[in-house]
């Protein structure tokens, strides 16, 4: 008998719902619908840690509702922190009842996100040969042959040149004034050639 192919959320429901009831949420929904509920900008910075409920007063009548606990960048944690209040009332409301009194903020550092590498082309043959020429004047045979990885691999995260390039002279007093750049080697953020 074949089995209907069932959501991934169905099976790592199961799993995660018993860790989260340990941190008090009674589902992960909360954490799973955290972008949704306070927007995607405040949930790139922050992330809800845990409930922390009262504990109940009395044998009659609903409990105190709890103060969530978020972990957030500095400045996620400022935005939470004016902005509280509204997003109190939304995450009850998605919830259906008063479950949140208040969201305590804990500062927490949040390593910078892993920069996403350039493409590379492949460079044409005058480019090679205008880094080897560059580099000719190097004596050491390894060193020079690093000195040509490394300016191709340079070279190969750059726009191709497009012609010779005309641009200001850095060295000159007058903007007017102005040479013609190596098409081969484009400059770059002010970097005279």
């Amino acid at each position: 008998m074949r089995r209907e192919p069932r959501p991934i959320a169905d099976l790592v429901g199961r799993a995660i719902d018993p860790v989260c009831r340990r941190r008090g949420f009674a589902s992960s929904e909360l954490l799973t619908l955290w972008p949704e509920l306070v927007g995607a900008e405040v949930a790139e910075g922050s992330r809800p840690e845990k409930l922390l409920w009262p504990r109940r007063r009395g044998e009659a009548g609903e409990g105190e509702p709890a103060t969530l606990l978020v972990a957030a960048d500095g400045p996620t944690a400022l935005i939470l922190t004016h902005a509280g209040p509204q997003i109190v009332e939304r995450l009850n409301a998605f919830l259906g009842w008063r479950a949140i009194a208040r969201i305590r903020v804990e500062q927490t550092f949040r390593p910078a996100p892993v920069p996403v590498p350039r493409k590379r082309r492949q460079i044409g043959p005058a480019e090679a040969a205008a880094v080897a020429a560059r580099a000719g004047g190097i004596v050491d045979g390894p060193l020079r042959a690093a000195v040509e990885r490394l300016g191709r691999a340079v070279l190969s995260t750059c726009p191709p040149a497009q012609g010779p390039h005309v641009r200001p002279n850095p060295g000159s007093p007058s903007q007017d004034t102005v040479r013609l750049a190596d098409p081969v080697f484009p400059a770059h953020r002010g970097v005279s050639t």
